[in-house]
């Protein structure tokens, strides 16, 4: 039954036949206020049309691209969107999610819907165009043009075809060929990169989706919008001006001590100029990651794949520039814990070149840069690198990174293994391959695990997002879990706030032990601590991560946990920000509780498929307490995981959560929730406590 939508939504989706080439209109108005957007839309669609056990590159893996009822209005960073499908990336193959910023997500809502769904596969490359006409909204053009083309130069010719008013999703090479980790991209480095959506384009001969429309959004109350986004700024002590981070700044959003390295560049002849901004994405108007872009001019690369290229970067796309070049907490850890320091020998022209390749090849940033991590550790422990790679090894040699990506983008020799990612390259090869792989859970790489890379995330403050990996179905840190550094001494001028975060999380203790209480408490005290109360961490980043991955906000933004310079308000941010944006652009009378009722509903609806598709279960979960393996412990402390005590915090988050014994949900939760018809699909799985 069709509902007329005033505000927000558009309650429409197109379903698009990429092999038939045609296209229907799917009304999805009756799921969106209950399903909040988004990655709760999602979930009830896997629900009802998804085929459990289908294969990332099965002709049934419907890949969906959404955005939220947010998206095309003035709320402040809420207009990133979302893909959804099985991963090729994921290990075991799973249904999954990549978020994307940039302005593809504007481009799709301006087409008159809320996302699209691409179905089956085309024989031919294929450029598909959504237009907002209501009688024809979808056209195929010939995509074999432009197959083998770079990412940036794709999303060019899109704009010169189709107007320069139009966005595109494209994928590169990578994606082309299949590499596990390839990314869609959007602008210059906004990526769907996580889970490896672009090798499912690559699989479908999608070369690019076109969006040429020109519609508004409306919203329910504008003047409260507006007045909520100046609160978001003053929340968040960012500058309200046309140009957040103006004039030239180092690389980086380091911590105290960080070299201002820019004219020292400029001075090189490294690049002819240097900028940092923000509004990465539309109407946002904070700078990305509060640390922004970086825009970088004419810069001659060592291996010269482009003679003067033009990049951009942010987030872990600067950790090119060197890895961790200025973390010097993290660099003291590497340099005692292996006896280097890790910081290959990257000066700025090579790491722009390098940030340069990964976005125009269409490749996931994390996975590339702890790619190359592995095969830098196999060499510290003896491995013939020369032999395993095929290329003469050596970190000083300035080509030798950009000539390993290349190898895998087109799967040269062992670069068609690396193509596979570290997950499969580390269990398939076995033995110290294994050992050393940076694979933690899920297909993807060590992320705020005590690996070093991300601000120095300590143990035992890294526990709390072991858990949430260990429960997801993909690295939680990038869509959910920014937010639980901001209680744990990442910031200044709070160091600690564990009257907030009880408040917060519902519990006390939830950010103990201080690191610094180690030198004076029971070594087995302290480590029990350390696993006290991260269930209700997780528990809530979760709940608040589905409402921020349905509206859809970015998580550098929201929650809003806390002020940093509000002392008149304790430091605490306005936890009910999203509820308030959420009415105000639909209509609809949400509060907190309301909305974690639905997120509750959506996090089971998740998990349901996902022990559908693959028989999750606690055996899976555990899977986490390796992700140390590698190193011998983490390289803060050299801590490992404690199975013994993982296992008790696990069984408790279970019970919290409304699990049985072996981490599925319970039919008298699912009854609560409204999800009986999961109660039939899963009761044998149950019965039998997971997968065999």
């Amino acid at each position: 039954m069709s509902r007329k939508l005033e505000y927000g939504w558009n309650g429409k989706m197109l379903l698009i036949d990429v092999a038939a080439q045609t296209s229907e209109v799917l009304d999805i108005s009756e799921l969106c206020d209950e399903y909040i957007g988004c990655r709760g839309i999602a979930a009830k669609l896997v629900e009802e049309y998804g085929h459990p056990g289908v294969g990332a590159y099965d002709d049934d893996n419907d890949l969906i691209y959404m955005v939220g009822p947010c998206c095309g209005t003035p709320v402040l960073a809420g207009s990133r969107g979302y893909f959804f499908g099985v991963g090729p990336q994921c290990y075991p193959e799973h249904w999954t999610r990549s978020s994307i910023g940039g302005r593809a997500n504007l481009g799709m809502k301006q087409c008159g819907v809320d996302g699209i769904i691409l179905k089956h596969k085309s024989k031919e490359p294929v450029v598909i165009e959504v237009t907002d006409d209501t009688k024809e909204p979808v056209h195929f053009y010939d995509g074999t043009p432009y197959w083998g083309a770079l990412s940036v130069d794709t999303q060019k010719m899109m704009k010169q075809k189709f107007g320069q008013e139009t966005e595109s999703c494209v994928i590169g090479p990578a994606g082309e060929n299949l590499v596990r980790f390839a990314g869609v991209f959007s602008d210059r480095d906004n990526a769907a990169a996580q889970a490896g959506f672009g090798a499912v384009f690559g699989d479908k001969k999608i070369k690019a989706v076109v969006f040429n429309g020109h519609q508004g959004t409306r919203v329910q109350d504008l003047d409260t919008i507006l007045k909520l986004r100046e609160e978001c700024f003053g929340l968040k002590a960012i500058p309200k001006q046309r140009d957040p981070l103006p004039g030239t700044m180092g690389i980086g959003s380091a911590p105290t001590g960080a070299k201002i390295i820019t004219q020292e560049i400029l001075d090189k002849g490294e690049a002819s100029y240097i900028t940092q901004k923000g509004n990465a994405c539309a109407g946002c108007g904070i700078p990305c990651h509060l640390a922004g872009y970086t825009f970088v001019r004419g810069s001659k690369g060592a291996y010269q794949t482009n003679c003067n290229t033009t990049n951009s970067s942010k987030c872990v796309a600067k950790f090119v520039y060197g890895w961790a070049a200025l973390c010097p907490m993290e660099l003291e850890w590497l340099e005692k814990g292996l006896g280097r320091n890790y910081r290959w020998p990257m000066d700025f022209r090579r790491g722009a070149e390098c940030a340069y390749m990964i976005n125009n090849y269409g490749l996931n940033s994390w996975e590339v840069v702890s790619l190359f991590m592995w095969l830098t550790e196999l060499e510290c422990a003896g491995v013939d690198m020369d032999k395993l790679t095929g290329v003469h090894w050596d970190v000083d040699d300035p080509t030798l990174f950009p000539r390993i990506i290349e190898m895998y983008v087109y799967r040269r020799g062992f670069g068609n293994q690396l193509a596979e990612g570290m997950a499969r390259c580390g269990e398939e090869m076995g033995g110290i391959y294994r050992k050393y792989s940076d694979h933690a859970v899920q297909g993807m790489c060590n992320h705020s695990l005590g690996t070093g890379g991300w601000f120095a995330l300590k143990y035992p403050y890294w526990i709390s997002c072991a858990l949430m990996a260990a429960v997801g179905t993909r690295d939680p840190m990038s869509d959910q879990g920014h937010k639980y550094p901001d209680f744990c001494g990442r910031r200044e001028p709070f160091l600690r706030l564990p009257e907030l975060a009880k408040e917060y999380y519902g519990a006390d203790g939830t950010i103990d032990p201080d690191p610094a209480w180690k030198e004076s408490m029971d070594e087995e005290t302290y480590h029990d601590m350390a696993y006290a109360q991260k269930e209700y961490v997780s528990r809530t980043m979760e709940l608040y991560g589905i409402i921020l991955g349905s509206g859809v906000f970015c998580d550098t933004v929201y929650p809003q946990t806390l002020a940093p310079k509000r002392e008149d308000r304790g430091y605490k941010g306005d936890w009910e920000m999203m509820v308030k944006l959420l009415t105000a652009v639909t209509g609809v009378e949400y509060d907190n509780e309301s909305l974690f009722a639905r997120a509750e509903k959506i996090w089971n609806m998740e998990r349901c498929y996902n022990v559908l598709e693959v028989g999750r279960c606690k055996k899976d979960d555990m899977q986490i307490i390796h992700c140390h393996d590698a190193r011998d412990g983490d390289w803060t402390t050299g801590t490992k995981i404690d199975p013994v005590r993982f296992e008790k915090l696990l069984d408790r988050y279970y019970k919290l959560v409304g699990w049985d014994e072996n981490g599925i949900p319970t039919r008298e939760k699912l009854l609560e929730l409204g999800l009986d018809k999961y109660n039939e699909r899963i009761k044998e799985i149950r019965a039998r406590g997971g997968h065999a």
